[in-house]
């Protein structure tokens, strides 16, 4: 089908790599991500995954990346979990190896934008302008969309709690898999431990969800948006955290009524770098160019 986009969702471990087109996704394949390679390493990394996803008739690539980036340059300043990548000119590269627009944009906007376009989450009279995107993996990160527009205020920033100083830290470290390398431990092994039972486990996800709805309060009462919606790997143990995170959050007189969901939206960040690059770009435009 011609008019796809080369969509790819890097994370700190994992890369989702598919063709996406007007809300629609396909072809989505899982591949590691090399995390600890060098800054060479890792920008062939990408290239290679797009070169192995692109047919001869996409327009583009859109792709999500989790740290600090420029929107408009498609420059990548710096992704914690991957240290030596930084100060990259990532869409200038694939764009000059590709010969198609590229668009650079960070992970957890992009899976917000996804949630605001194509998520369900307001109802036929109560329809979503305001949401707040939160991702809970191997850090915690935000996207925030205010009057039916993504807002990354002035430097590309917005939504980028998971860095607040917290308790004598910062609130990814209590907040995302950090709190469970904090202790000396797993989450996934953790998860595994508390579904069967184990008392210290749980309690080890009870102080997770204590911690959230505090964070998510701060949230509340920065943005007050209509809807959290709740992405990420950690988001797979919500029954053993979300009532403590809830019972937290709710101890604050001003945050009773938010409404915190968990995200039934596959791919998310996938179509919302999709739905950013057909913005961005005006792919009617484009497809035009390419008859």
């Amino acid at each position: 089908m011609s008019g796809m986009i080369v969509c790819i969702d890097l994370g700190g471990t994992k890369a989702l790599c598919g063709l996406a087109k007007q809300g629609r996704v396909g072809q989505v394949k899982r591949y590691p991500v090399p995390a600890s390679g060098t800054k060479k390493e890792v920008t062939s990394y990408i290239v290679e995954l797009v070169r192995m996803t692109i047919t001869a008739d996409c327009i583009g690539v859109a792709i999500g990346i989790p740290g600090v980036v420029n929107s408009d340059t498609g420059e990548v300043f710096e992704v914690t979990n991957i240290p030596a990548w930084r100060d990259v000119q990532l869409a200038e590269e694939l764009s000059r190896r590709f010969h198609v627009p590229v668009l650079v944009h960070n992970d957890v906007n992009c899976f917000t934008f996804g949630e605001y376009r194509f998520g369900s989450h307001g109802g036929e009279f109560m329809p979503c302008k305001n949401i707040l995107g939160v991702c809970l993996g191997t850090g915690l990160g935000a996207g925030v969309v205010i009057d039916e527009k993504l807002y990354t205020g002035r430097y590309g920033l917005a939504g980028e709690f998971g860095s607040a100083p917290y308790l004598g830290k910062t609130i990814e470290d209590y907040c995302s898999g950090q709190f469970f390398n904090q202790q000396g431990t797993d989450g996934a092994f953790q998860y595994q431990l508390a579904k069967a039972g184990n008392v210290e486990s749980l309690k080890l996800f009870e102080q997770l969800g204590t911690h959230l709805g505090i964070a998510f309060a701060h949230m509340q009462l920065a943005y007050d948006p209509d809807v959290i919606v709740l992405g990420g790997s950690v988001t797979q143990a919500y029954d053993l955290f979300g009532e403590h995170m809830l019972s937290s959050f709710t101890q604050y007189e001003q945050c009773k009524q938010l409404n915190i969901r968990v995200s039934q939206l596959p791919y998310a960040a996938l179509l919302g770098a999709c739905a950013l690059f057909e913005q961005k770009y005006k792919v009617a435009s484009l497809e035009r160019e390419c008859i």
